[in-house]
């Protein structure tokens, strides 16, 4: 409950975000989905109560009534008809609600010497703020080039569409920012196929090359990142794992003890990384991710749905595994994530 409390009052603190300024022109399913939001905002992804389990219960039924091809045609139109499937859709309403928030979050919080400031954006998307630096990766949105400007690295695991923004990756270039991967041309000091360590800024990045998902016809697909903010992020340290096939193998030049592990959905096989051998991790917290990738259709047929996830995370093997959503926010403060 701490922690909770903790992770409430900051939170509160953090910019000046507030999510349904425009109430009046939502329709109805929407203004109710943001009644839904503002709920959930005040969960915590470390207590998975009976209210944030029903929460997540109607976001699952959300999408489950959101067609893909209504995504992808939604994610190609201009901007005023895209806000106005925001406004009628509760599915791209969330979507569109977590992006503001990021951004404002990420646009004004000053983080203080020894921590680190982590949002989840979308599908595998994370941005990670220290008091001297932020990178993003695997950032993919509709408008997530408005997050270059406060971004001084983007890493990209591999090269599917759920993974990056081509309009992200050209502002990147533009403004002449690394773009890490395996594939992206136009960074050509930082693409790479092979393990490699790299140093920007205070940040220390190495990498590993794997599967993608134990895939035979996708042997060397997949980039997994290990990422160390220095001291005065207070030694935070993150593996993000893409959408590798969890081989420790795959995973020696990033073993060891790390603060925050990127998982996908907690599968059985992602546990093979998880222990003291080689080419495994000690997290102290795993976080699970991939969750209703809206280009999929739902589960079984594509999408990572949220009841499979929770019916994997209490065999997922670290004590401190947790379940975040669009927009939440962690903390690394005192060796310890809130």
């Amino acid at each position: 409950m701490f922690v909770l409390f903790i992770s409430v009052v900051v939170s509160c603190q953090d910019g000046a975000f507030n999510e349904n300024d425009n109430d009046d022109k939502l329709s109805e399913a929407v203004q109710e989905a943001a009644q839904v939001m503002t709920q959930f905002r005040k969960t915590s992804p470390f207590l998975l109560d009976a209210e944030r389990l029903e929460l997540w219960d109607k976001f699952e039924v959300y999408s489950d009534n959101l067609e893909k091809t209504t995504f992808k045609e939604y994610l190609n139109k201009p901007e005023d008809e895209a806000v106005s499937m925001e406004d009628t859709i509760p599915m791209l309403y969330f979507y569109r609600e977590a992006f503001d928030k990021v951004l404002d979050e990420v646009k004004n919080t000053k983080v203080n010497y020894g921590n680190t400031s982590v949002w989840m954006l979308y599908n595998m998307g994370f941005v990670v703020k220290t008091p001297s630096g932020c990178f993003g990766i695997d950032i993919d949105h509709r408008l997530a080039e408005k997050l270059e400007p406060y971004l001084d690295f983007l890493c990209i695991t591999h090269n599917h569409g759920d993974h990056y923004n081509n309009k992200l990756i050209e502002a990147m270039n533009m403004n002449g920012k690394p773009v890490l991967s395996n594939f992206h041309k136009g960074s050509r000091e930082y693409v790479s196929t092979t393990p490699t360590t790299y140093r920007i800024g205070n940040f220390s990045i190495r990498t590993d090359i794997s599967d993608h998902l134990a895939n035979p016809d996708f042997p060397d697909f997949v980039t997994v990142f290990r990422i160390e903010g220095g001291e005065d992020s207070g030694n935070f340290s993150m593996l993000h794992c893409g959408d590798s096939g969890f081989n420790p193998n795959h995973f020696t030049n990033v073993e060891g003890a790390v603060s925050m592990l990127v998982m996908r959905w907690g599968a059985p096989r992602e546990n093979n990384i998880l222990g003291a051998g080689e080419g495994q991790v000690i997290p102290d917290c795993a976080v699970l991710s991939h969750l209703i990738e809206l280009r999929h259709d739902p589960y079984p047929r594509g999408q990572a749905s949220i009841t499979k996830t929770l019916e994997h995370l209490p065999n997922v093997k670290c004590n401190n595994t947790i379940l975040p959503f669009w927009g939440e926010t962690l903390r690394w403060k005192n060796g310890e994530m809130h």
